[in-house]
């Protein structure tokens, strides 16, 4: 039996503050790093050119490591340590001998399989936001199927016994602790069919389940149940098949981008990319197709003189029918595509053609897949449950009719969530927003640090749109936030209610490439190569990120 601790009992509060100030100054060090780089040959071929930088993080990592496995000994955070100086190693090397290596596309594919595994593995089932539902919604869509045909006329649908009991033996409140990490281990097998057994405690609906979002768990959810594998091998399967379409798009899109590549990576490598990529949300799919949207467009604006065509064309109205009808909301990052300069298309009457084209595509993939939903959400009955409270939601009406009212709900949320919104974005806390894995606010300050170099003008991507195009950017970042916060305005949140609930940072993961980009200021220049240290930086904060949450979680 795995071996349980008191986080109180270990942690020293004295030992926890020297941490905690180790982790803010991080970008001290990286800051030291630049400096390094600015004044030095750019070749960086000697580790000796960096080596007061390296230094000082391997001896922050050196004491980081050993806090947190004094805190909780167990072999899941030595482990987790071990493949963190691993990953860490390899990138250090790297970059000693070349940065320019780490801006190569394997290298970010190589870092992004890496983590999206580890974050597929680590999460117990049904511990990602409303995983539950997306993984019987998903069950669902493979059921439908039609060599599959088991969805019975009443609207249940068949499930095996030992999926269904997997589902039921889930954590109270699916809470990610040493219990569930133990439930892992005890019940894990590798075959085991089951018999099939009717399921019926949600509601599905084609037109709410974002299909086109679920692709990669449906694939990989089917894979496991043809196979006969087990109710933990079977839910690890969707997953994975998540995070492989994910990693897929991921990847085109950091290679069809001639700028850009830096927000990129530092959108896909962000703890609350990571750990949706790599379970049943739709998240995943929507922020995949997002990230290849934002590519098309760095193509667009950037690439060479007459370069679209045909090929590129159809590329981008496909990717654009699977993410409109996920979320109306993200249509305005698509519709960036129509300020494309005619002088990027092979003629200007195929620019034109293909401009209508994509606005009919996005107007009937809406229709076709989301009009049921959106005008359910219009017209909200007047008495409407959430959880296991009920009451009457706020009305289009109630919101237009009450401007004053409205204006000042809309205020007080962001004055009050506002902190809490650009947390969640970044990931201080995962899973169901549990209480006590919540990371303080400085862990994510790095993270911020990084994201602030990808709106600035770096030796390797000396790249800006025209004001009145990066207005537009900014514009589609807010028109997404803002449809985010309306719809969970309606759905959500009762009219008694002077706050609006629901709405979670990673709402804004999809839009926060187009609001990077379109915030490029000259008025500061980042002497060095921004996708270089990005991608440094941000993976070893990922690696210091995993070690605590390991470390926490485990011994909970």
């Amino acid at each position: 039996m795995l071996r349980h601790c008191s986080c109180v009992d270990i942690i020293d509060a004295s030992s926890e503050i020297i941490i905690n100030l180790l982790i803010y100054l991080l970008p001290l060090y990286l800051v030291a790093l630049m400096r390094v780089l600015k004044f030095k040959d750019s070749s960086m071929t000697s580790f000796v050119r960096c080596k007061p930088a390296f230094l000082a993080f391997a001896g922050l990592f050196a004491v980081y490591s050993v806090f947190w496995y004094l805190n909780n000994p167990r072999l899941l955070v030595l482990l987790t340590i071990a493949i963190s100086l691993i990953i860490i190693l390899a990138l250090g090397s790297v970059f000693a001998s070349d940065k320019d290596r780490l801006k190569s596309e394997w290298v970010f594919l190589v870092l992004l399989i890496s983590f999206l595994i580890i974050f597929c593995f680590i999460f117990p089932p049904f511990t990602a936001p409303d995983e539950g539902h997306h993984y019987f919604s998903t069950y669902w869509l493979v059921d439908s199927l039609p060599f599959n045909a088991h969805v019975t006329n009443d609207g249940a649908f068949l499930v095996r016994d030992i999926d269904y009991a997997l589902y039921n033996s889930r954590q109270p409140g699916d809470a990610i602790n040493s219990a569930s990490f133990d439930s892992v281990i005890d019940g894990f097998s590798l075959f085991g069919n089951g018999q099939l057994v009717p399921f019926s405690e949600f509601s599905l609906s084609a037109g709410g389940e974002n299909i086109t979002a679920k692709l990669g768990s449906i694939i990989g959810l089917q894979i496991g149940l043809f196979f006969g594998l087990g109710a933990y091998p079977a839910f690890y399967m969707g997953r994975i098949g998540s995070a492989l379409v994910f990693c897929f798009c991921a990847f085109q899109a950091f290679r069809i981008a001639p700028k850009g590549k830096s927000v990129i990576v530092f959108v896909s490598l962000l703890p609350m990319t990571l750990h949706l990529a790599a379970s049943y949300s739709y998240d995943s799919g929507i922020i995949a197709y997002s990230l290849l949207v934002f590519a098309c467009l760095m193509r667009g604006f950037f690439g060479e003189q007459r370069s679209i065509g045909k090929r590129e064309i159809i590329i981008y109205l496909i990717i654009s029918v699977l993410l409109a009808p996920c979320k109306v909301i993200y249509s305005g990052l698509i519709l960036l595509g129509l300020f494309v300069p005619l002088s990027q298309f092979l003629d200007e009457k195929t620019g034109r053609f293909s401009k209508f084209l994509l606005i009919f595509c996005v107007v009937v993939s809406v229709l076709a897949l989301r009009l049921a939903s959106m005008s359910s959400l219009v017209s909200q009955p007047s008495d409407s449950s959430r959880g296991h409270e009920a009451g009457q939601l706020y009305s289009l009406g109630d919101i237009l009719l009450h401007p004053k009212n409205s204006f000042l709900v809309l205020c007080r949320t962001l004055d009050s969530l506002g902190d809490f919104y650009w947390e969640t974005t970044l990931g201080y806390s995962l899973g169901w927003l549990q209480e006590n894995l919540r990371f303080p606010a400085f862990y994510m300050i790095p993270y911020l640090f990084f994201g602030f170099i990808c709106c600035l003008d770096s030796s390797d991507e000396p790249s800006f749109l025209a004001a009145p195009v990066s207005f537009l950017f900014i514009f589609a970042f807010l028109l997404a936030a803002l449809g985010s916060i309306a719809s969970m305005w309606l759905a959500w949140t009762f009219n008694y209610e002077n706050v609006i609930q629901g709405v979670q940072g990673r709402y804004f993961l999809p839009a926060l490439p187009a609001l990077l980009f379109g915030l490029r200021t000259r008025s500061f220049r980042f002497n060095s190569s921004s996708i270089s240290v990005v991608t440094l930086g941000v993976c070893a904060m990922n690696c210091l990120y995993l070690i605590r949450f390991i470390s926490v979680a485990s011994c909970l």
